[in-house]
């Protein structure tokens, strides 16, 4: 069988360590076609020549090793029918795609066009489908959760209060997630928050710390206006940090690669069946694979 794995959208920890669990089952009976930087690989047959060993060194390596890219091109018509040529050139019997909400609408549109597909959803935001749980979701809360505890300690020797950014895109899962594991102040992860909500949260907070924090999730207020509003309204010393990428590299933690070796085992078993067109999710703790429409 040729079987083809690309990696598209944004990348996280465990990504890695996933396509070597997928790629040791299957390279000794199957021809895998690693296409370099997701779909931009499938336009323009850009295939990589890694072998088992070098797969398997860079296994719990950060990032994912076949890279990944913003593809502008693929949304065209002109851009999928050229990446058809190429999975009809390889004679690719089934396409494993690793990644987010874009990856998956990019992966329909191959459906549509009878191409064999195998979604495993990869994304540290942790919303795609109906999956309780996405690659590179873990490491990101625990990388972001471990940069705030470590700021925070030159914070609580200035009494400083301090915003942090969480990454998260228009998904709050991260923002929630690091906000109980630190035990933030006041989380401001959704519309339902409000600048004066947060003051309000942190004028009771400054009675007894020494250093209160806020949590944010991207795209929802200005960093800098809202310091200006706590600072003015409560005469604070307030600072801010964008934690930004650091949530997404580093080598994955127990639980992430614990989780990725069995989404590999799950699309293993899969292709072995011949049950193509199959999103792998986490349902009630349990993966399974759905049909993908």
């Amino acid at each position: 069988m040729n079987i083809g794995i690309l990696a598209s959208g944004g990348d996280g920890a465990g990504m890695n360590y996933c396509l070597y669990n997928i790629y040791k089952k299957l390279y000794k009976r199957n021809n895998i076609f690693l296409f370099n930087r997701g779909y931009y690989g499938l336009i323009y047959n850009d295939v990589l020549n890694f072998d088992i060993s070098y797969i398997k060194k860079h296994s719990q390596d950060g990032g994912i090793m076949i890279k990944t890219s913003r593809c502008p091109e693929f949304e065209t018509l002109e851009g999928q029918e050229k990446a058809i040529e190429n999975l009809i050139l390889n004679k690719i019997d089934v396409l494993i795609v690793m990644g987010g909400n874009g990856s998956l609408k990019g992966a329909k549109e191959l459906l549509k066009q009878n191409v064999n597909i195998i979604f495993i959803p990869c994304t540290i935001d942790n919303d795609v489908l109906n999956s309780e749980y996405c690659i590179g979701f873990d490491t990101a809360c625990n990388n972001c959760a471990n940069f705030i505890k470590q700021v925070n300690d030159t914070m609580k020797s200035f009494n400083r209060t301090c915003i942090y950014e969480a990454m998260g895109r228009k998904c709050p899962a991260i923002a929630i997630t690091v906000g109980n594991m630190i035990d933030a102040d006041y989380m401001y992860v959704s519309n339902n928050c409000s600048v004066e909500s947060c003051i309000e949260a942190l004028r009771k907070a400054k009675k007894t710390k020494d250093a209160p924090i806020v949590i944010l999730r991207e795209n929802l207020i200005d960093i800098k206006y809202l310091k200006e509003e706590i600072a003015n309204k409560l005469n604070l010393d307030v600072k801010t940090c964008i934690v930004g990428y650091l949530q997404r590299g580093g080598r994955p933690t127990k639980l992430e690669k614990n989780y990725a070796k069995k989404f590999a085992e799950k699309c293993v078993n899969e292709i072995k069946n011949k049950k193509f067109n199959k999103s792998i999710i986490v349902k009630n703790g349990v993966f399974v694979s759905e049909k993908l429409n």
